[in-house]
């Protein structure tokens, strides 16, 4: 159960026109993301938008533009640091293209598990993206999980060895092109939108995505195997243009923070969503390839640890990322890490 704070009740309640007042651009509150509905991310901003109403006592006007109406992540994100938009729901390559250092959480085999990856993004990473995403005049509200990458393609692939030549699409994201050339897999360049039509007409023999992409996206209806490899870990974040926030009451803040799902709260319903899907891939056609411990090793092994490679190709602070990630890594191992995750088969 969310826990409001019982002074902003009162706050909200008694004065509630000092302490959220409608001053210049402040009542505007347009929120963009590209959820498609059914999606567990496009509920969880249907369940912003009730909570936010639910206890929005101001003329704070909420405008929820999810269904990709402001058009490409692109125009959405050059909208949000303008501030026609003020808050967006950003995946990581969409973000990386203003923080480059983000690109570094997509390292091939960087992380053994989902509950590593939490407390190595609460306690070792938070901090550094705050800074860096506040330079480029924007907030961090809150991580947006995603999942695991999986290999999708048209066939069977248990070694590295068998997606050799395969003929994959290349994202941005510099540890997708890596992973691929590690394989020496061919790297397509294709935008997500013409994806599907790649599959069709052969132009591509598959690609890296989550189970969630993979399946709403319709790639399963051509790409016809999911490889579970999980050799990186995807996330979204949710950001504000940093003026507009830093121009709100302490009031409005909390309004917008607390009409959020928390954060753990927010990772469990999509890994419950996400192993729904997974299960019910079967029914659709799609063969699941669940890769043996052996086998993952032999892909680990084969495609070395890239790390180096991501920070001479991102540069900034991407170092600093990657020794932060080593310092929370080891000591979730050595017991300072707390899993808030439930037990997912094959994870």
């Amino acid at each position: 159960m969310r826990i409001w704070l019982i002074s902003l009740l009162i706050t909200m309640t008694v004065g509630a026109s000092s302490a959220i007042a409608c001053e210049g651009d402040n009542k505007r509150l347009r929120i963009s993301s590209l959820a498609f509905p059914g999606t567990p991310w496009h509920d969880g901003w249907l369940r912003f938008g009730k909570r936010f109403n639910e206890h929005n006592v101001s003329c704070f006007e909420l405008d929820l533009f999810i269904n990709a109406e402001i058009g490409s992540e692109e125009t959405a994100l050059a909208s949000l640091r303008r501030n026609r938009l003020q808050i967006g729901g950003m995946s990581l390559q969409g973000m990386a293209t203003v923080v480059p250092e983000l690109s570094v959480l997509l390292t091939p085999f960087l992380f053994d598990s989902k509950e590593e990856v939490d407390f190595v993004t609460d306690q070792y990473l938070t901090g550094i993206f705050s800074e860096l995403i506040e330079a480029k005049g924007l907030k961090l509200l809150q991580w947006s999980e995603v999942g695991w990458t999986q290999l999708y393609a048209k066939k069977e692939i248990n070694l590295p060895e068998q997606a050799e030549g395969l003929k994959l699409r290349a994202s941005n994201a510099i540890g997708s092109i890596l992973f691929a050339e590690a394989v020496q897999a061919d790297s397509i360049p294709v935008t997500f939108a013409e994806t599907l039509p790649a599959l069709e007409t052969g132009l591509i023999d598959g690609g890296q995505s989550g189970i969630g992409i993979y399946a709403f996206a319709g790639l399963s209806r051509e790409a016809t195997v999911l490889n579970i490899t999980r050799h990186a870990f995807d996330t979204g974040l949710t950001v504000a243009n940093l003026d507009w926030w830093n121009s709100l009451s302490s009031a409005q803040q909390a309004l917008i923070i607390n009409s959020m799902d928390e954060t753990q709260e927010g990772r469990e319903n999509i890994r419950r969503d996400m192993r729904r899907i997974e299960l019910g891939l079967p029914d659709q056609g799609v063969t699941v390839n669940y890769l043996t411990p052996a086998e993952r090793a032999a892909w680990r092994a084969h495609v070395g640890d890239l790390r180096s490679e991501i920070v001479a190709a991102i540069g900034g602070r991407a170092q600093e990322v990657i020794d932060a990630i080593e310092a929370g890594k080891i000591a979730f191992r050595a017991g300072s890490g707390k899993s808030h995750s439930m037990p997912v088969p094959n994870d």
